[in-house]
């Protein structure tokens, strides 16, 4: 009884303490790894005596085995296809070269330094050939370097496990178990082709089912992590230690395929890794007996320099020769190569194996091996950061932004973050026809639908820092946003939606909603085409006429007016336009005038528009409006004249009335009588507006009735509700 509750403290312990451990090391920003060897150490037996790997027995290799299946399942899982076409040579070389560098240069260190047999010098060689990615996917994440480098260091981590594991098992049996090396061979290869063949057809299997929606939604993680273990128990049932390959292809082939739900897939299966290397790192390191790290005097330390020092950049060396990567790259490569888990786990697996063996030489196994870890952990792991820096290996920081839509409300959105940040646009959209005018006017547009992340090419896909979606289904954009959540920070996600703020703030959904008060971006597009909507870039200063969507300083851009305008470098807004004559108007633009000729009216509605707007060039306006009312006078019928120009001074239409007392008789430049004129002044950009806003005044100008109407007006409040009337 007493065993069976030192048992389920020592797991209760690891587990508990192990996964705090993670989430300290997570606000401390350090490797968690760091934490939970000292965590393991300090509550072992050596120290506080809470935590005895012993009393599992059996048991211990079991967990360790178990463990080391998930870790390695979830990293076959997260590797990128895409990531192998970075660096094809480096990748496999290191796999093959660089295996046999490592394995055989860190075999005669031990075996000139330490007096060790050739068989032990190889076991322990082959026990650091891996670099595992429980330190190296935390590390990569932490320092964000070269997306070529992240690759060549993820896909090592991952790819070589399996292959190290090999190894080392026809190490261990070569020393352990009496057969010929034919015999040896002849078990590899079987190991090689269970764990190929068993682990793609599993992978298949898993992805099929899946995928016909077999296995009920909220049950997908639990089906796969039973079958990931099922795998592994089965293959190493057919064949002992070819377990560890099954998982890793069979992750593969499962990420590869990118079945329904493989993004919660991947996120329950990294949480249960995370808790694996919790559980297993604490065992170990409690397992340690600190007194076997002195018995490996100097020349265990030189060993251990040797191979952060001379065999991994000798690695690197030879397996970069001929490749593009520069100099600082093959440097930083050559100073990372931390180990994990597995070289651990299959230290200890093998420590108590040849400890129920009786062999001598048990204890150094665990000991050299968790040296490396411990050294490469804390001195490339710690320095990693700063290295990357002195050597500009670092991933600049991801400033483009990716908009999800191509329609013309898309373009001026891009526009506005590209001419006030300086960063590249991406549109994404499904709509072929979209696509295509977004790229004939010079916008980077890719057709694809954007819930992928592999939609745009991974050269851009590297600089993408920032999601904005604007299709019309805010459901589309909130699940867009979900699946962008893995590559972009949560605060640079953004959609638009047409829930209202409070219901926003219930459903709480990934993606920052803006823009509620805007109809469908479609329909916003459409608007702008029509010219019923104009977006335009203002100065920060400049008071806005519209609703303001975007505010930008000098480095960052802020949705609606979030900061004060004197803070304000740019400001991106949206006005309605005054697309009808009624629009145009109002109570100032209406001018009750006396007047001896014709031009003089004109002189003084254009004074009185003056006043109104003393910004404007007048000085440079009327010269052309007189002009071309002399050379083309535009009398209409009922005593209307409608005097317009088109302008390149200004930005939007202007319209001024001018009613003249009945008693006057005026006469045009053709001799009509008038006594009322419409002088409209609009942009040279938008003749089709021009032509709308005079085909209403000559509609107000057949009716008689109209005319006489508007005339009697008293004043210009009263000939404004008429106008409405007149143009109906």
């Amino acid at each position: 009884m007493e065993n069976y509750y030192l048992q389920l403290s020592t797991l209760v312990f690891s587990v508990f303490i192990g996964v705090s451990l993670f989430i300290v090391s997570n606000h401390l920003r350090v490797p968690a790894i760091i934490l939970l060897l000292a965590g393991g150490i300090v509550l072992g037996p050596e120290f506080l005596g809470l935590i005895h790997p012993d009393a599992l027995k059996e048991g211990l290799r079991v967990i360790i085995s178990l463990a080391v299946a998930v870790i390695l399942f979830e990293g076959g899982l997260t590797l990128n296809p895409e990531g192998l076409k970075k660096a094809p040579k480096m990748i496999w070389r290191l796999l093959t070269l660089g295996v046999l560098v490592t394995w055989l240069g860190t075999a005669t260190l031990i075996y000139f330094l330490l007096d060790f047999t050739v068989e032990m010098s190889l076991l322990a060689g082959s026990l650091i050939i891996v670099t595992g990615p429980t330190v190296i996917a935390p590390l990569l994440k932490r320092i964000r370097i070269k997306a070529r480098l992240y690759h060549v260091l993820h896909w090592e981590g991952v790819l070589i496990d399996p292959i190290g594991v090999f190894i080392a098992i026809l190490c261990f049996e070569w020393l352990a178990v009496e057969g010929s090396v034919l015999t040896h061979i002849w078990h590899l290869s079987l190991r090689l082709l269970i764990g190929l063949v068993l682990g793609y057809i599993g992978g298949k299997a898993i992805t099929g089912l899946l995928r016909k929606e077999v296995i009920p939604e909220e049950q997908s993680n639990i089906f796969v992590f039973g079958a990931a273990l099922f795998l592994f128990s089965i293959s190493d049932f057919i064949v002992h230690e070819s377990g560890i390959l099954t998982v890793v292809i069979a992750g593969l082939v499962i990420g590869w395929a990118a079945p329904p739900r493989l993004k919660h897939i991947k996120q329950f299966k990294s949480e249960l890794t995370e808790l694996s290397i919790a559980l297993v790192f604490m065992l170990l390191a409690a397992n340690l007996k600190l007194e076997s790290f002195l018995d490996m005097g100097w020349m265990g330390v030189l060993v251990v320099a040797g191979v952060l020092f001379l065999i991994r950049p000798l690695s690197i060396l030879v397996c970069s020769r001929g490749t593009s990567l520069s100099l600082n790259e093959k440097l930083f490569l050559s100073w990372i190569a931390p180990r994990g888990v597995v070289a651990g786990s299959m230290a200890s697996l093998f420590g108590l194996r040849l400890v129920a063996m009786g062999h001598p030489d048990s204890v150094f196994l665990e000991t050299f091996t968790f040296s490396i870890i411990i050294s490469t952990i804390l001195i490339q792991g710690g320095t990693a950061g700063l290295l990357a820096r002195a050597l500009k290996v670092e991933q600049p920081d991801k400033t483009n932004w990716l908009i999800v839509g191509a329609h013309e409300f898309s373009r001026k959105a891009a526009d506005f973050i590209r001419e006030s940040q300086g960063v590249e646009c991406v549109l994404v959209d499904t709509n072929v026809d979209a696509v295509n005018d977004a790229c004939e006017q010079g916008y980077s547009a890719y057709r694809g639908n954007a819930l992928s992340t592999d939609v745009i090419p991974p050269d851009v896909f590297v600089t993408i820092g920032h999601v904005l979606a604007l299709t019309d289904n805010r459901d589309l954009n909130q699940l867009i946003c979900e699946n962008w959540s893995e590559v972009v920070e949560k605060k640079n996600l953004y959609r638009w939606s047409s829930q209202s703020p409070e219901v926003e703030k219930k459903i709480a959904g990934p993606g920052i909603p803006v823009w509620l008060h805007l109809p469908k971006p479609s329909q916003v597009s459409f608007q702008l085409l029509n010219k019923e909507l104009l977006a335009r870039r203002l100065p920060g200063g400049v008071p806005p006429k519209g609703r303001v969507l975007m505010s930008a300083t000098e480095n960052e851009v802020f949705f609606e007016d979030k900061i004060p305008p004197q803070e304000r470098k740019n400001q991106w807004v949206l006005e309605r336009v005054k697309a009808n004559l009624s629009g145009l108007l109002n109570s100032r633009h209406i001018l009750f005038i006396d007047a001896e000729s014709y031009e003089e009216a004109l002189a003084r509605i254009m004074a009185g528009a003056q006043t109104l707007y003393p910004d404007l060039p007048f000085d440079k306006i009327s010269p052309q409006l007189f002009e071309r009312e002399h050379e083309f006078p535009t009398t209409l019928a009922h005593g209307v004249a409608a005097p317009h120009i088109h302008c390149t001074e200004l930005d939007e239409a202007i319209c001024f009335v001018g009613i003249v007392s009945r008693e006057l008789k005026l006469k045009t430049y053709e001799g009509e009588h008038v006594r009322l004129l419409f002088v409209l002044l609009s942009p040279e950009s938008e003749p089709e507006l021009h032509l709308r806003l005079l085909a209403e005044i000559a509609k107000v100008a057949s009716s008689e009735e109209k005319v006489e109407l508007l005339l009697s007006a008293g004043n210009g409040q009263e000939f404004l509700a008429r106008i409405k009337s007149a143009r109906g």
